[in-house]
């Protein structure tokens, strides 16, 4: 079990299981209560131990995570250099400027869709539904009122007609193209719902968002997704805290469109990957500092549904939910009714307090008098915790101070701070994008004839990577600073065989899933266990249960090239006579575990180096291995899923 160490109780060490955020943690705190100083803790308990963060910060504070304190100042703590040590090796931050280029540029695509694929016909209405209240907000609307509703009504009918026909709507300039020429089908559609005078308006409204300083949180940089944000595969293998930094945005409008936008992608995200490990209870935090003006009790910005939704189904997918406010007076408590850990600070005003006693008559009955009456008379960074997933009384807890500095950061902090590869990285909108739609990769395949293996051949996937290429990956692996205890050894081409399954799947087409077609695929399976493999940001891994769709696997079929080898030309230390196919067991592996329909299987050897590492002093060597295909080194804990014996 993972214990989050906040803080003290009578010189006692508090900590939180990681398993208790499941159901949500929030701290109020008047301003200068400390409340932001115990979030902050609590995100680095949350990154030490391997659990990825997005937080949203809209003064500046939350950004000095990614400065590390003071070592000297922090040694005067018996509790914290350790801490800070693991939390320097172990956690990266990142930085994202929404429309700046200050930290790493982040843009987004406001209609994302995508993220349709995979999704039942309830969640696509609801997703287009938000898609179009968000786009509505921003354009000045209020979608409480007639003409909003009737703003956003219209953008619904004409999303539904365009995911229909398959027009592709990836920017602003796409959908007012459509609304230029819109067909007569849709235009009786509309008609319905809205004058279309109003509908000049609004064009002229979307289009302010293609020119000038406004375009840029749509077009300055690559569409940034919750896989970027969470570091997931990323190469520096730490774990990433990411911060968007909201004070490069003009309005609260763009603020709460951003956070809308990002809290579906992330909601549409762990609807894709639920958690399939019970031991993990989390898979990510999401953190919102002065969250007051995104879920007011009255007023419903365009981000208020989108969190509300994710606050009560998160849970399940072990999405862990945080925030903070100096006003809990100022927020809808309906909205954070699945909260139950929260930690409180001194409070003043009777608003506050008495919001604060409504919660606190659920969470502790027996206290909450005696809890609301003490409130005012907290001392700054003493806090009253109540978790009853985690502890039995109500207690009275101290923070621990941060491993990191806090204090607010200027933009040109934030432009100091940031990695220059990775702003350029995202700047450069061009890239190339691994995942590749199903349409487009069945296309690409089409146009390769299928290479089969004959009597005495086998399948090979052409080596990429040779000797010559090994040393700059080999460096990385050898001991010492800048003078190295080891050498690289000799290295020799091996190969492991892996099972290339050729198969049907059956998919619904259409936003209301009524149409079916069939695509071929393969599916490259482990020899010895048969599980599924594939690429992450270009790394062969394995994988014991996979929630993706097999068309949307990058796989072997992505990376290279196959090629047929006469048996006789094949250098392998492998049996390859021994090398049987057991149609049956793959049919009812295929069929029963990853549902679709099995063709047919083929034996295909991939190449990968064994390289021997030395001991300058020669009194040791081991073994590390880097896939010959794509350059990496492949882990041992991944060699033995897919190393078959001699």
């Amino acid at each position: 079990m993972t214990d989050l160490f906040l803080g003290y109780e009578n010189q006692e060490r508090i900590t939180l299981s990681a398993a208790s955020l499941q159901r949500h943690f929030a701290c109020f705190g008047s301003s200068g209560s400390g409340k932001t100083v115990v979030s902050k803790v609590l995100i680095e308990e949350l990154a030490r131990h391997g659990i990825p963060v997005i937080a949203f910060d809209p003064q500046g504070d939350i950004a000095s995570l990614a400065s590390l304190a003071d070592e000297e100042e922090i040694s005067k703590f018996n509790d914290l250099p350790e801490i800070r040590r693991q939390y320097g090796d172990k956690v990266e931050v990142c930085i994202w400027t929404p429309a700046s280029t200050r930290g790493i540029p982040l843009s987004l695509n406001p209609f994302n869709f995508s993220a349709l694929e995979g999704l039942n016909s309830e969640e696509a209405i609801r997703f287009l539904a938000n898609a179009a209240k968000n786009i509505t907000t921003l354009i000045g609307y209020d979608p409480g009122k007639n003409d909003g509703r009737a703003v956003e009504a219209s953008f619904i009918i004409m999303f539904e007609y365009a995911v229909e026909n398959h027009i592709p709507l990836n920017s602003f300039k796409d959908l007012i193209s459509l609304m230029d020429k819109l067909p007569e089908s849709l235009v009786k559609s509309l008609n319905k719902v809205i004058d279309l005078k109003v509908l000049d308006s609004v064009n002229q409204k979307l289009s302010l968002y293609t020119v000038g300083t406004n375009r840029l949180l749509f077009d300055l940089s690559r569409a940034v997704g919750i896989e970027d944000l969470l570091g997931i595969n990323n190469e520096s293998g730490k774990t990433r805290i990411s911060i968007i930094y909201l004070n490069t945005l003009h309005n609260p409008e763009e603020k709460e469109f951003v956070i809308a936008v990002i809290t579906e992608m992330l909601y549409q995200w762990m609807l894709k990957n639920p958690l399939t490990n019970p031991e993990k209870a989390l898979q990510c935090a999401y953190y919102i500092d002065e969250i007051a003006p995104y879920i007011p009790p009255v007023r419903k910005p365009a981000c208020k549904e989108s969190l509300t939704v994710l606050y009560k189904q998160a849970r399940k997918y072990g999405v862990g939910c945080i925030l903070a406010t100096q006003n809990p007076g100022d927020i809808d408590y309906k909205s954070i009714a699945q909260f139950s850990t929260m930690a409180l600070g001194s409070l003043y005003t009777q608003q506050d307090i008495k919001k604060v006693r409504n919660r606190l008559d659920s969470l502790a009955p027996k206290d909450a008098e005696r809890i609301a009456n003490s409130l005012p008379g907290l001392e700054k960074g003493n806090f009253i915790l109540l978790s009853p997933d985690n502890l039995k009384d109500v207690i009275t807890m101290k923070s621990r101070w941060l491993v990191t500095e806090h204090k607010v950061l200027t933009e040109t902090d934030i432009d100091h701070l940031t990695d220059d590869r990775l702003r350029q990285y995202y700047l450069k909108k061009d890239l190339p994008e691994e995942k590749t739609s199903s349409t487009e990769k069945s296309s690409q395949r089409e146009n390769l004839p299928p290479v089969t293996a004959g009597d005495n051949e086998f399948l090979m996937l052409k080596p990429q990577v040779f000797e010559k290429d090994l040393g700059k990956e080999l460096k990385s692996h050898l001991s010492g600073g800048m003078i190295k205890k080891e050498k690289a050894g000799q290295s020799f081409l091996k190969y492991f065989p892996l099972i290339k399954t050729h198969i049907q799947i059956e998919q619904k087409k259409g936003l209301f899933k009524n149409k079916k077609e069939i695509l071929e695929e393969n599916l490259y399976l482990t020899w010895k266990q048969m599980k599924i493999t594939s690429f992450q940001k270009k790394r062969l891994s394995v994988d014991t249960l996979f929630d993706k769709n097999p068309d949307k696997i990058t796989d072997v079929d992505d990376m290279g090239t196959i090629q047929a080898i006469p048996k006789n030309e094949i250098a392998t230390d492998l049996k390859l006579d021994k090398l049987k196919l057991n149609e049956k067991s793959i049919r009812h592996t295929i069929e029963n575990k990853y549902g679709v329909t099995y063709v047919g299987a083929d034996i295909i050897l991939y190449p990968y180096w064994e390289c021997t590492i030395e001991s300058k002093k020669g009194d040791g060597r081991r073994n590390v291995y880097i896939d010959a295909v794509t350059g990496y080194t492949l882990p041992e804990e991944t060699m033995s899923e897919l190393r078959v014996e001699s």
